[in-house]
């Protein structure tokens, strides 16, 4: 594991940073890699983030969290883009609401492109459909800000769609919104009825969905079932360290 990817958070573990692939559907090829913060104990186990990220937004540190899993992010696109430079991958990154809401957004963005050589087309922001509302409703100018990054070709992702998010839609197409991440949930329950409502739904709006939480051969049949452009799940590729992520499978065919 590089040293970009581990930090030391407290005497009780580290923060580090892994990488979980996502697919496209229409040629099933690697789409990409998500990055996720995870947290690293002394054993050598790895836990969810849940506490890091609790302490971290408690101290208000969650702006510096989000810059640094950036720069993982980038490092790592980098790496991936020099070693398979015939395949054109994305990194997604999930910002929290201080980032997103930060006047500085958009300069330190393009300054850890710029830093890493990273195009912006290789660029993926999540913002959860939480704070694209929490936006909406106390920080407009946010929507200027991540249009000119949209206008440096990188791409904007509302996360953690639910059918409790379809009042969304309109605003998320006039942003404009780039695609639309399901919650995990969703097809991990394999809840048809909801996920075909949704997919109705999001699709008279022409945007493309991710179908995150394919957790099962089921799980991707009913994505291509229901039209859905990517895929990403535990079924499809774990979430692993730089290096093992680097030498993943290409396609899914490959898995």
């Amino acid at each position: 594991m590089t040293e970009t990817t581990r930090e030391k958070v407290t005497d009780a573990g580290t923060r580090v940073t892994y990488f979980q692939p996502f697919y496209n559907l229409q040629n099933d090829t690697l789409q990409g890699h998500e990055a996720l913060v995870r947290h690293a104990l002394p054993d050598g186990s790895i836990e969810a983030p849940g506490r890091l990220l609790a302490a971290a937004e408690a101290a208000g540190e969650m702006h510096a969290v989000d810059l640094r899993t950036l720069d993982d992010a980038l490092t790592f696109q980098a790496r991936f883009a020099a070693a398979h430079p015939d395949h054109h991958t994305i990194v997604s990154v999930n910002f929290s609401w201080d980032i997103v809401s930060s006047p500085l957004l958009v300069t330190e963005v393009l300054g850890a492109l710029r830093r890493h050589r990273v195009s912006g087309d290789r660029l993926l922001i999540d913002v959860t459909a939480a704070i694209f509302r929490r936006l909406l409703d106390g920080d407009p100018k946010a929507f200027i800000r991540l249009g000119a990054l949209q206008a440096e070709e990188v791409t904007l992702c509302l996360d953690r769609f639910t059918a409790a998010d379809i009042d969304l839609l309109p605003s998320a197409s006039a942003v404009p919104v780039d695609i639309i991440k399901l919650h995990p949930a969703l097809v991990a329950g394999a809840d048809r009825s909801t996920l075909t409502t949704i997919a109705a739904a999001v699709q008279d709006t022409g945007l493309p969905v991710l179908a995150a939480g394919v957790e099962s051969d089921a799980g991707l049949d009913l994505a291509r079932e229901l039209g859905f452009e990517w895929t990403q799940g535990f079924h499809l590729g774990e979430p692993v360290g730089p290096d093992g992520a680097l030498g993943g499978p290409l396609a899914l065919r490959e898995r």
